[in-house]
């Protein structure tokens, strides 16, 4: 029975996960975000297109998304005799595939950077707060977000790997899956950083283009948290 309990909140999680903000805020405001710009549903191609405050939204939204099937998880499984902490990474593994691979879009999803942050505030809030200052001050001298941004999703999974409980050592499968589907997501940016074509994210610049909204035909650049 206890079996069926995980099952079904990785089910609800996965489809918690279909839902993309980025296409939500898009269409709110006239436009498909997977049709400007890099053409990804995420943060950054977000705030390229429509401006800062659509992309943060889209950020702190899909952050939530990662934290509030990962927060039932822990507070509920608990009282029901299941692990809560197994429960946790349970979820956030199945938001992370929900949202990069949503049935719901054709498994056409942005790349889990946010929904990432998200399952691992629940996990370890105080250590994802530092790398994640941490990633975006790194993003002022490294002109690469996705270097950065893979950088912490891998710092946080070796930092949660080292801080399970041993006993669990099936959550070390579910964290190493949440890293290897953000890796997946961005192999078309790997691939553009081992031969030299990946753009540049001139965060500085964009900060002082606050409010500025942009053009729909955005030059395609590798994408931040999303």
């Amino acid at each position: 029975m206890i079996y069926l309990y995980y099952i079904l909140l990785a089910i609800v999680s996965y489809f918690i996960g279909n839902v993309n903000f980025a296409r939500v805020i898009s269409k709110i405001l006239k436009g498909d975000i997977t049709k400007s710009g890099s053409g990804n549903p995420g943060t950054l191609n977000t705030w390229r297109t429509f401006g800062f405050w659509p992309g943060i939204f889209t950020f702190i939204f899909d952050m939530i998304k990662g934290v509030v099937p990962c927060l039932i998880a822990y507070f509920t499984f608990g009282l029901i005799g299941c692990n809560p902490e197994i429960a946790v990474y349970v979820a956030g593994f199945s938001v992370v595939l929900g949202h990069i691979f949503p049935v719901i879009f054709k498994f056409k999803g942005g790349k889990g950077i946010a929904t990432a942050v998200g399952v691992f505030l629940v996990a370890n809030w105080w250590v994802t707060l530092i790398a994640f200052v941490i990633m975006v001050v790194g993003m002022l001298f490294i002109k690469y977000a996705s270097i950065l941004t893979l950088g912490f999703v891998l710092a946080m999974s070796i930092v949660e790997i080292c801080l399970c409980n041993p006993a669990n050592w099936v959550n070390y499968i579910f964290i190493a899956g949440i890293l290897c589907l953000v890796f997946f997501a961005h192999r078309s940016n790997i691939k553009k950083l081992l031969t030299g074509k990946e753009n540049k994210t001139e965060l500085l610049q964009m900060i002082k283009n606050l409010g500025k909204k942009k053009n729909k035909d955005t030059t395609k650049e590798g994408d931040l948290p999303r």
